[in-house]
């Protein structure tokens, strides 16, 4: 993961006898060009300053170390030049790094940029400016360590800029080449021809006369441009060809007037320019004089040693000399060469660094020296014991008591703004694992279930890392349910959160980052009828458990009838030795066979007594009914002839 520009390099000005180079993880390296060492290696701290993403070199005057008294009235005025390396850094800021200390030396402050620092520049005048994401340049003061002056650049990306000290003016590069005025902060001047972004500049002086050149993406190209602060949209007033697309561009000037031009390509090999700087033209197009290409001498296949910079020596002895460098970013080894401008082509065949390294190392391994294990030699007498509470100078000892340690290891937790406690955010581990990719890592910060330290993680989050989190969710979407839950916990605190910084992105590159996500979604929601139609299944079924379970039955599901005692026989207990002579019996088992019949005979008698019963209760129902029809018959007779 490419968190910076691909080429952020730079030898220094003491005539390129230290080269600096960041790669793609933000780290510093700063190798010896003379004695082919890395003399430093800094990995800056992300939380206090970011990933370096732009260099310069430059030298600043500071006055020596007062140690004693008597020093002090020799050298009260003397000072002494060190080289730093300015940083722009993926915060905004501008950092000095020394190189004689190994560390950052100052944090210059004011405003900074709200975005990441695309480049910056040195005017040997104490002067640094920079531009970044953000659209806007900034000037800063080395000697005041602050930022002084301000103005936009936009609107598009500011990519590279370059600093012209005698007109005033600084070039910005972009798609197009604008040239403002430093002290007026507008713009003069601006130049069109690349079709891509410009990544490489460079600029001269000659005869009064300032030149910008610039080598754009995706062209195989390098133009001139003559500033003269008037004009817009004014062409290039040269052209350089080259084989494939260059990222560094080395120039110099001589006292003759010849021009030397030094294009470092992808493919790893380096073209020279031979020109004429009075006689700079547009009429026709300019090839290289010489085209340096670097392989390696292995015995079986011959394979290509990438160059990465290069550098034109500015010494009256080597003045036909080029300092340049070769193999990766990690591993580099550099060389001064004198090419042979006879031939088109020179093939330098080197070891590659890799192997070479390799080979020293085997070398030292094997020495007796190192072989032979080295007991340190420690004085007693000469340690000095350093502890966290003051001690006097007569107490060399560190009696430092539990009670201090405890409470120098205490943490207290700080609250932010809002009240919400800084210990609950999980922003640096979480960082650090889309960082290393540690999937350990990754599954301890989001199995969080707290909602409060989703948020405020997410909150703190820096923007560069949303496309990575967002990768390692839809990867976890992918796995079982308890994954699922916390992908879609962190996902939707995202999309709430940081919805115009996802909706601001490509759709392209956003479609491909949730085109997993969608996905996931679209599958699970045609499975849906089936697990609701599942789902009430399951609910109907334990409803009935319930039900049941609810009835009037006791603990052991058993239903116990109580029967009437009264009708129920009673035996004598019997032994098994009688049960078994009544079973021998065959007359006895007869005889309870006729008690049987009879018993059936009598039940069914019982039911035809009781049949007849109700057959004489109806007759005597009917015939009481007939009666008293009767009766109503004879009365109405009465009545009639009492009538007549």
């Amino acid at each position: 993961m490419s968190l910076v520009k691909k080429h952020v390099l730079g030898f220094s000005s003491n005539g390129g006898k230290l080269f600096a180079v960041i790669d793609e993880q933000g780290t510093l390296r700063i190798w010896d060009t003379e004695s082919n060492t890395l003399k430093q290696e800094y990995t800056p701290n992300l939380q206090l300053t970011g990933h370096c993403t732009a260099l310069a070199w430059l030298s600043i005057n500071a006055q020596r170390t007062k140690k004693s008294r008597k020093s002090l009235q020799l050298n009260d005025s003397t000072t002494i030049g060190k080289h730093y390396i300015a940083l722009g850094t993926s915060k905004g800021t501008v950092v000095l790094f020394s190189v004689t200390e190994g560390k950052i030396d100052r944090v210059l402050k004011g405003d900074k940029h709200d975005g990441a620092v695309t480049s910056i520049a040195y005017d040997n005048d104490g002067h640094l400016y920079t531009v970044g994401s953000d659209g806007r340049a900034i000037v800063w003061s080395a000697a005041e360590e602050r930022s002084i002056r301000q103005w936009p650049v936009g609107p598009e990306k500011p990519l590279n800029v370059a600093i012209l000290p005698k007109s005033r003016t600084l070039a910005v590069a972009s798609r197009q080449l604008k040239v403002y005025d430093v002290d007026k902060k507008e713009l003069v001047e601006t130049f069109t021809g690349h079709s891509g972004e410009i990544n490489a500049i460079n600029s001269f002086e000659f005869n009064d006369n300032e030149y910008v050149i610039t080598t754009a993406r995706m062209e195989r190209v390098i133009s001139f441009w003559k500033i003269d602060r008037k004009g817009r949209n004014k062409a290039s007033v040269c052209t350089l060809l080259m084989e494939d697309v260059a990222h560094s561009l080395a120039c110099e000037v001589r006292d003759n007037g010849q021009l030397r031009i030094a294009s470092v390509t992808r493919n790893g090999n380096i073209h020279i320019y031979l020109l004429n700087a009075e006689s700079i033209s547009a009429e026709k197009y300019v090839k290289p004089k010489v085209s340096l290409q670097i392989a390696s001498d292995g015995a079986e296949t011959v394979e290509p040693i990438h160059a990465i910079a290069a550098h034109f020596v500015e010494d009256a002895q080597r003045s036909e000399e080029i300092l340049f460098g070769y193999g990766s970013r990690r591993l580099l080894q550099f060389e001064r060469y004198t090419p042979n401008y006879a031939e088109k082509l020179n093939v330098i065949v080197r070891t590659e660094p890799k192997k070479l390294y390799a080979k020293n190392k085997r070398s030292e391994q094997g020495t007796p020296a190192a072989l032979k294990a080295q007991v340190p030699i420690v004085s007693h007498k000469e340690v000095e014991y350093n502890s966290a509470l003051p001690l006097s100078n007569k107490k060399l000892r560190n009696d430092v008591p539990m009670e201090a340690r405890l409470q120098n290891l205490s943490l207290q937790a700080m609250k932010l703004p809002d009240g919400k406690l800084q210990s609950q955010s999980k922003t640096q581990l979480l960082m650090q694992a889309l960082h290393s990719q540690d999937q350990e890592m990754l599954r301890t910060v989001l199995a969080s279930d707290d909602e409060k330290t989703v948020q405020l993680t997410i909150d703190r989050l820096p923007l560069e890392y949303i496309g990575p989190l967002i990768n390692e969710l839809s990867k976890l979407l992918q796995g079982k349910a308890a994954s699922v839950k916390c992908a879609l916990r962190w996902l939707q605190t995202l999309a709430t959160t940081h919805t115009s910084i996802m909706m601001s992105e490509d759709k392209e590159e956003l479609r491909d980052k949730l085109g997993i996500c969608l996905g996931i979604a679209e599958q699970r929601l045609l499975c849906i009828t089936e697990a609701m139609q599942v789902s009430g299944r399951v609910n109907l079924i334990i409803s009935q458990m319930k039900r049941n379970a609810n009835n009037d039955l006791n603990s052991q599901n058993a239903l116990i009838i109580d029967e009437d005692p009264e009708n129920v026989p009673q035996t004598g207990e019997k032994n098994w030795s009688d049960l078994e002579e009544e079973e021998e019996d065959p007359n006895q088992n007869n005889s309870l066979d006729d008690e049987l019949m009879e018993a059936d005979d009598d039940l069914a008698a019982d039911d035809d007594l009781a049949a007849d019963e109700e057959d004489l209760i109806e007759t005597q129902n009917s015939s009481e009914g007939d009666d008293n029809e009767e009766e109503d018959s004879d009365t109405d007779a009465d009545t009639d002839a009492s009538a007549g």
